[in-house]
């Protein structure tokens, strides 16, 4: 099970995640992000940092939701990469598409 919260923070929207990141957790998480999206909150922060599995279903929302951002004129930067996530960023290359940050304050200050 994947929990969500956000808060926004001036413009942009931050997403604390945590748990499972699954096919059917990341088609939920996918609604509510659209609907804000469609609302103008196309600055997006991921926290990641609760997040103790990510499938390529997970992942594949992830580079679908960056596409999207771009398309938009908005940014996507991600946060809190667990070591097994920055493991699994690393195998399949996505840390060379996604910007990580360390902490939430670096991405605020960078979008």
């Amino acid at each position: 099970m994947l929990t969500v919260q956000y808060r926004s923070v001036g413009e942009t929207d931050l997403y604390f995640l945590q748990g499972s990141f699954n096919a059917v957790e990341a088609a939920k998480f996918r609604e509510d992000v659209v609907k804000r999206m469609e609302q103008g909150r196309i600055d997006l922060i991921l926290n990641l940092g609760g997040v103790d599995f990510i499938d390529s279903a997970g992942l594949g929302f992830l580079v679908s939701i960056l596409k999207t951002t771009v398309k938009m004129g908005g940014q996507l930067r991600l946060s809190h990469l667990t070591p097994i996530i920055q493991e699994i960023f690393r195998m399949t290359k996505l840390d060379r598409v996604f910007t990580v940050d360390d902490t939430d304050e670096l991405s605020v200050r960078s979008i």
